[in-house]
């Protein structure tokens, strides 16, 4: 069913009547939201998504040689976030739980400016492309029916889109789904965490997925 056609004009208006933002409780501007993970393309990239992973390791098994190199920091229970070994800290550290810190570096590739056409073909042998047709295809017939639809607020909706939600604590910010709430709303000690994960990042930004194709996305 198009969204531009009457009928689902029709059924869109009749599915709203009288409700309001299941986020926010806003009754202005709605209009129906499927989450991504019912979508047909939602449906469609979550096991391409899988499917890459799934090659990628064993991609990995099969051609590639990693070795692990000591970066010259660790972690432990009185620091819980990575730092030099040097470090001075001011207060007597409490090593329980002394984690060293390394990295994989890629030594070996014997299939190498291969992946795409391996993973592809893989695709293929496992049967995966023909499974992507059929739950894409039942996923539209769901869609249309609007059996996992939920009515949505402009404003959330396209947050949603952006795979942000409404934090559940102030009710007023968006928040990224993998977090409880919105940083604001994050106890003290949570937001150490991940401003010390976001310090991690920066300090070691290049992973051993630089060693992949990157031409292409997961879905061909």
């Amino acid at each position: 069913m198009k969204r531009t056609s009457k009928e689902w004009k029709d059924k869109r208006a009749e599915f709203i009547k009288g409700k309001a933002c299941v986020w926010c409780g806003s009754s202005e501007r709605l209009c129906v939201h499927t989450p991504g993970a019912f979508s047909p393309a939602g449906v469609r990239s979550g096991i391409y998504s899988l499917a890459y992973a799934r090659f990628r390791e064993v991609y990995r098994q099969k051609y590639q040689k990693f070795e692990h190199i000591l970066t010259g920091k660790h972690r432990h229970k009185s620091h819980p976030a990575w730092h030099k070994a040097s470090t001075v800290h001011k207060a007597e550290p409490d090593h329980t739980d002394l984690e060293a810190q390394c990295i994989e570096v890629l030594v070996e590739d014997t299939e190498e400016g291969n992946f795409k056409k391996l993973y592809h073909e893989w695709l293929e042998e496992s049967g995966i492309e023909q499974l992507i047709e059929e739950e894409t295809r039942k996923a539209e017939e769901e869609y249309a029916s609007l059996e996992h639809a939920i009515v949505l607020c402009k404003r959330c909706h396209f947050a949603s889109l952006k795979g942000m939600e409404l934090c559940p604590v102030c009710r007023k910010k968006y928040k990224s789904s993998k977090y409880e709430t919105c940083f604001d709303c994050l106890p003290d000690d949570k937001k150490k965490d991940v401003l010390g994960r976001q310090r991690e990042k920066e300090d070691f930004p290049e992973k051993s997925e630089q060693f992949f194709d990157k031409s292409f996305t997961e879905e061909p």
